[in-house]
């Protein structure tokens, strides 16, 4: 049994040891995936972490005083919410609520901060509900409705939006000023003037119910040392009462022990069990933006940054060298802020230096933007981010739908000398000075207002600051319900069209060097709808539009827009298995002047595939051949090579991947081949091909791991089958082995492990080794059933021909 955490020998022996040891007793209660696996068994160990950083404070300085206690109180409030009914742990919540008062020095000594969280958490729950009903009131818009009728919608749409985030924006500054305020009795008369100054999307208008609280600490110039002495409690004391509200998941205090104990094919700890909620920004060195900011120093940035300030000393922060300096876009969040609690004139000199500063300095400062839009454009690229998605089996609502406008709208504000941080509110501050007209202003409204709607649908179903939408699992990378669930969220017209305006908002910015004296519109095209259409995978939805749209256009048009209309359908028509009426489309565009070279060679792919699935092999055999001739020659830039890699990443949902035009052409030369070889029984051609396929994913950029792992994963697979084919069982199940590995360590679509697990079984099988068939059969079809609904469980095939190989092992071991 392990020594009472409170004990003086442990923190005089080494306490961090001690921690270390903890955390190491915690793993056994661990999933590999770093989740707990009882939450009722790892509350003991939290509750025993938090007594020991609340003793090991009564050791520390000043500052690292205040880190432990913040995050033992993150452990107690950890602890009690795994068990609410311990009595013990509560006590010791209690307790350590009371001596962080006596500590901190405050004037109301028997001040209840459980209390007052208590009152914060009514405030919150009533926000919170208010908030459901009215998203409950924002209706879906039709996709199949007229314009007229459909401009209505939006302007509506937008209209509720603006009114339900300002609705929740009020209430969440009612309970920041009241817990301000509460602070403030408890710690007596403050030595000076101050404001409590709300950033992030407090400041843009465009909070959620379950959101951070990013804040700094204005003061008055003449602030001495006793002041920010005062207001570092002050913000201990704020920091604990959120802590209570027990929103706050352990991560974000950023205990160091459990980074010591991972190992590296380990995922370190997360809490998946706390609700995220309302809480404080985290205490990792990216995070920070809380009074005390970064209180670690780390080995590239050996100094500290405190947030609690004068005015004048934290408008250092927006020098270029200083931002640098702290490396996490300081100067960024200081750029917009809001007044939340306190001396409102303090927090209009503040707003009044911004705007002085960004005055000063308008070259740099248009640098500065300029470097960081680059970098938002790579990192939020909307059509990149849902390509992904035809990998992974979870999406980042908040990285997908969120930022991939709101970030764009907010650069061209700052670049336009708006400094009214709401998205709404920049954008028609741009259309009332003729920067954008009337029909883009409504489109960039209706895309924040999608995005808003998008984010509070998914946090208040969740009751939680949950980002991700999906599966915590992809069984099958063709039964990806990522789509589904995000259309389910605002529906099918509004996702579309949110991901239309985007392209357009991303495309004009990406072809602009010079962003300043900017005069731009946006339209949505035919092109825009099909393309949008094409990589959410809605392909019934194509089919229709198209049998629409191609009626009013000209049957021979080879416009570049309109050769890239008629490869989404017939790529729509491949997805949906109808390969003759995609076949005939790829036909026709092969007979086109293509002058796009992204175009032409993935016209060239859809044909190879079709071949392949319409059984005609050898005819796939010839044009391959002449498609190698026609690849070599093909002229790309960088940008058409990145979007050749991405689009067929996207196009064979996990089967293909390309980060050049060499592993472009080898796929459709080497891949699709390889099938074909394999259908035609030529194993030994198919095994080369395959292994040939393998190694140039293997040189894919490491960037695009982990999916090139698991295409090589799928490579490994198809060429234990050939071996299987040819009767070789050793190698065939040395090769099944190492599929196996690749896609359990790169976390795989499990239908790919089941098809491991049956080629092993198979081969055994071959061997007459019955136990060791056995054991994978059952392996097989026990996580096959994992994923089928139990009234489909009987009929599904591949969990019959498991049941028949388990039948037949069965009866061979039965004497």
């Amino acid at each position: 049994m392990m020594a009472m955490a409170g004990s003086s020998h442990v923190v005089d022996s080494s306490w961090e040891q001690e921690l270390n040891k903890m955390a190491e007793q915690l793993k056994q209660f661990l999933h590999k995936n770093g989740k707990e696996k009882d939450p009722e068994k790892s509350a003991s160990i939290f509750h025993q972490m938090g007594l020991l950083y609340k003793e090991q404070s009564k050791q520390d300085d000043s500052i690292t005083k205040k880190l432990s206690l913040i995050r033992s109180a993150a452990l107690l409030n950890a602890a009690v919410i795994r068990q609410p009914g311990n009595e013990q742990f509560k006590q010791s919540l209690k307790d350590f609520c009371s001596d962080l008062l006596k500590t901190a020095g405050a004037k109301i000594l028997d001040a209840d901060l459980l209390k007052i969280a208590q009152e914060v958490k009514e405030m919150a729950k009533k926000m919170r509900k208010e908030t459901n009903e009215s998203l409950q009131q924002v209706k879906n818009i039709p996709y199949d409705v007229t314009i007229d009728e459909q401009k209505t919608l939006e302007a509506e749409k937008i209209a509720n939006t603006k009114t339900i985030q300002a609705q929740i924006t009020e209430n969440y500054k009612n309970m920041m000023k009241f817990v301000s305020n509460e602070c403030e009795k408890i710690m007596g008369n403050p030595p000076c003037k101050y404001s409590i100054t709300g950033m992030g999307s407090l400041a843009r208008c465009e909070i959620t119910p379950y959101s951070d609280f990013e804040h700094i600490i204005l003061l008055e110039e003449e602030a001495q040392e006793r002041c920010l002495e005062y207001f570092r409690w002050f913000s201990v004391i704020f920091q604990t009462i959120i802590i209570n509200l027990q929103e706050t998941i352990i991560p974000s205090v950023a205990i160091p022990s459990f980074k010591h104990v991972t190992k590296p094919d380990e995922k370190e700890f997360f809490d998946a069990f706390t609700k995220r909620g309302i809480s404080f920004d985290g205490l990792m060195p990216q995070a920070c933006k809380l009074p005390l900011g970064r209180m670690e120093k780390t080995k590239n940035k050996p100094w500290t940054t405190e947030l609690i300030k004068s005015v004048n000393e934290m408008l250092t922060y927006l020098d270029k060298d200083e931002d640098l300096r702290n490396g996490y876009r300081i100067s960024d969040v200081l750029m917009n802020t809001c007044q939340v609690y306190g001396d409102e004139q303090i927090y209009q000199q503040f707003a009044e230096g911004v705007r002085n500063v960004l005055q000063s300095d308008q070259h740099s400062h248009h640098e500065r933007l300029m470097q960081q839009l680059n970098e938002d454009l790579t990192n939020f690229h909307a059509f990149n981010c849902l390509k992904s998605l035809g990998i992974y089996s979870k999406c980042n609502i908040k990285r997908l739908v969120y930022r991939t406008s709101t970030l764009f709208i907010s650069a061209l504000g700052r670049l336009n000398s708006i400094d009214d941080g709401s998205s709404f509110a920049i954008i028609d501050q741009l259309n009332n000075n003729n920067i954008i007209d009337d029909e883009t202003a409504h489109l960039l409204s209706y895309a924040v207002a999608v995005s808003c709607q998008v984010r509070l649908k998914v946090y208040m179903e969740k009751e939680s600051q949950a980002d991700y939408v999906g599966e915590e699992q992809l069984y099958d990378v063709f039964n990806n319900k990522v789509y589904a669930n995000l259309m389910d969220t605002v529906g099918e017209r509004s996702t579309v069209d949110y991901f239309a305006i985007v392209y357009n908002l991303q495309d004009f910015l990406r072809k602009e060097d010079d962003l300043s004296n900017l005069r731009f519109n946006i339209a949505l095209t035919p092109r825009d709808m099909f393309r949008t259409l094409h990589l959410l995978e809605l392909h019934d939805r194509m089919i229709s539009e198209w049998e629409s749209y191609s009626q009013e256009q000209p049957p021979n048009t080879s416009s570049e827009d309109e050769l890239w209309i008629r490869y989404y359908v017939a790529d729509a028509y491949y997805r949906m298995h109808q390969y003759k009426e995609s076949l005939l489309m790829v036909e026709w565009l092969k007979e086109r002047d293509i002058k796009d070279q992204r175009l032409k060679g993935l016209v060239m792919n859809n044909k190879a595939s079709c071949l392949y699935f319409l059984d005609r092999f050898q005819e796939a055999l010839q044009f391959i051949e002449r498609v190698k001739s026609e690849l070599h020659n093909l002229k790309l830039s960088d940008s058409d090579k990145y979007f050749l890699r991405g689009h067929l990443a996207y196009v064979r949902r996990g089967e293909l991947a390309a980060s050049s035009l060499d592993v472009l052409k080898e796929y459709v030369c080497t891949y699709i081949s390889a099938r074909c070889q394999y259908a035609l029984k030529e194993y030994q051609l198919a095994i080369d091909q395959y292994m040939e396929a393998s190694e140039y994913y293997a040189h894919v950029d490491q960037r695009d791991a982990p999916w090139k792992e698991i295409i090589r994963a799928k490579c490994f697979y198809h060429i234990g089958l050939c071996f299987y084919e040819l009767g070789d069982y050793d190698a065939a199940i040395n090769k099944a082995k190492k599929s196996l590995h690749r896609n359990e360590q790169h976390n795989g679509p499990v239908n790919n492990t089941c098809d491991c697990y049956s080629l092993l079984g198979r081969c055994n099988l071959e061997r007459e080794d019955y136990d060791e068939a056995l054991k994978y059969f059952q392996t097989e079809l026990d996580l096959r059933l994992q994923f089928v609904p139990s009234e489909k469980q009987d009929s599904d095939e591949n969990s019959k021909v498991a049941r028949s190989n388990i039948q037949l092992c069965q009866n061979s071991l039965t004497p």
